[in-house]
């Protein structure tokens, strides 16, 4: 899956000069977004028990751009579930970030993220956890024409709430659109 992405991307990145329309700088919109999350997780006994540290995850987002420079969104994100052995675990984060854009044409923009994020994370057979710690990212947006634009993005999710060999980071690689009013 990553390296379609990456494919897709790539292919994104070269089609920058070829659009007919501008990306709207301004005003509400609402996304999604499918990938794949990687959580640090580690075998309690040697030898090793069986670990899945990829899941798949998904996200929804909504947010409002200032100019553009500059954006917040608010989101969820379902990081998807892990096991260690028998034990699973299940992770979710609402966010809020500030987005910082560098676009480079009138289609295509680089982006970094910075936000807080409340992470709970659920085992099998105890109650959820919870914990606030800050959410990172950088990504890719294509603008498809005023009101369409296609997002890749790799973020970081830390402090998730931990427990044994569970670690306090995910990261996500995604693909998303989203849709400007």
């Amino acid at each position: 899956m990553k390296k379609q992405i990456i494919a897709i991307s790539t292919t994104l990145a070269c089609l920058t000069g070829a659009g007919l329309t501008q990306a709207a700088e301004q005003g509400f919109y609402v996304g999604g977004d499918i990938g794949s999350s990687s959580n640090n997780l580690k075998s309690p006994t040697k030898p090793a028990v069986s670990t899945d540290k990829t899941a798949t995850s998904w996200g929804v987002y909504g947010g409002y751009q200032f100019n553009k420079y500059f954006a917040t969104e608010l989101g969820v994100t379902r990081l998807g579930s892990t096991h260690i052995g028998n034990g699973e675990s299940t992770s979710t984060s609402y966010s809020l970030d500030a987005i910082g854009r560098l676009p480079l044409s009138d289609k295509f923009a680089f982006y970094g993220r910075l936000g807080a994020a409340h992470n709970e994370r659920s085992y099998s057979g105890f109650d959820k956890n919870h914990a606030v710690g800050f959410k990172t990212g950088l990504g890719m947006e294509y603008a498809l024409d005023k009101n369409w634009a296609l997002r890749t993005e790799l973020t970081r999710f830390n402090n998730m709430p931990t427990q044994s060999t569970y670690g306090n980071a995910s990261n996500v690689l995604s693909m998303g659109v989203n849709y400007h009013f």
